[in-house]
């Protein structure tokens, strides 16, 4: 089997393989409209072209925006997740043949059909960076042949985060956290990181519990301290009211599972603010992925 990558893909190729994405989007929302015998063969067709597809773009991604690679596999399947919902349903899920109970079939089909627009958006990045850095990166190789690798294991990840948040505080903070990855200041974008969650989930509990006279602020800010919740009392208070979010519960309990992770399990004998982080460390965390998931919340529950 050939695996590809940027160095024997034309951007051509690529952007032909965007074009399958978009005619795989296209034919999951035509298919509640089929009657079953219709639906169940373009479901096959569907099928057989992902598979086609995601081989072929897999190797791509993981060279040209491998800071991506793992949000585009996740999207496939993942092992990290404690149950399925709407939030941690993956196409492996929809290849296996498990539909959502109770829901009709376009509801999976609308589920999958955001997952493969996802994909194909960071497909699309790869376009971007193929224009940007294959030329410099053919005659770095060229000059400098370090033990005959290709350009693919030069390239570096230069983002921790590719969000285009409705704040614009924020997208400063993002800007911020990004230049201190590129620089390789992993403990200070994460630390940033940390705090710009801990802001989207005050705005998750003020989006959900608007009303301040009905003693909701409490939930996100200590009038006797006069200031903000942390994020471990953030995560208690949302837990605590979950049943009275506007949302599947479920989906709740994945956020908290998220943003748990990155809390460290700090050793009374130790630092307080624990050890610096490696690069891999911070990556493996689904930081972006965590910050996604609180945005679409908080959009789920304003419709």
């Amino acid at each position: 089997m050939k695996v590809w990558n940027q160095a024997d893909m034309p951007k051509k190729d690529i952007s032909e393989l965007i074009r399958t994405g978009d005619k795989m989007v296209e034919l999951l929302e035509e298919m509640s409209a089929n009657n079953e015998k219709e639906y169940q063969k373009n479901r096959n067709i569907f099928i057989s072209e992902y598979s086609k597809w995601y081989t072929k773009c897999l190797p791509l991604i993981r060279s040209m925006v491998p800071d991506k690679a793992t949000r585009f596999e996740s999207l496939y399947h993942t092992n990290k997740r404690t149950g399925m919902n709407e939030y941690t349903y993956t196409v492996q899920d929809y290849i296996h043949g498990i539909y959502f109970k109770d829901k009709p079939k376009s509801y999976t089909d609308a589920i999958i059909s955001k997952r493969i627009k996802e994909q194909r958006d960071i497909l699309q990045a790869s376009v971007a960076r193929t224009s940007d850095f294959s030329f410099e990166m053919e005659r770095f190789v060229k000059i400098n042949p370090l033990q005959g690798l290709d350009s693919s294991a030069i390239v570096k990840q230069n983002k921790l985060i590719d969000i285009n948040f409705f704040d614009e505080h924020y997208n400063s903070i993002r800007a911020e956290i990004n230049t201190c990855f590129k620089q390789g200041f992993y403990m200070a974008s994460f630390l940033l990181s940390k705090e710009l969650i801990q802001n989207l989930l005050v705005d998750l509990i003020r989006t959900n519990f608007p009303l301040a006279g009905e003693g909701h602020r409490s939930l996100y800010y200590n009038y006797l301290n006069e200031r903000f919740r942390g994020t471990g009392e953030l995560l208690k208070a949302i837990s605590e009211k979950k049943q009275d979010f506007d949302i599947n519960p479920e989906a709740i309990d994945y956020l908290i599972e998220l943003v748990s992770s990155m809390e460290p399990k700090l050793k009374p004998e130790g630092h307080s603010f624990g050890m610096i982080p490696k690069k891999e460390e911070i990556q493996e965390l689904r930081i972006e992925e965590t910050m996604d998931l609180i945005i679409e919340i908080i959009n789920f529950i304003k419709k």
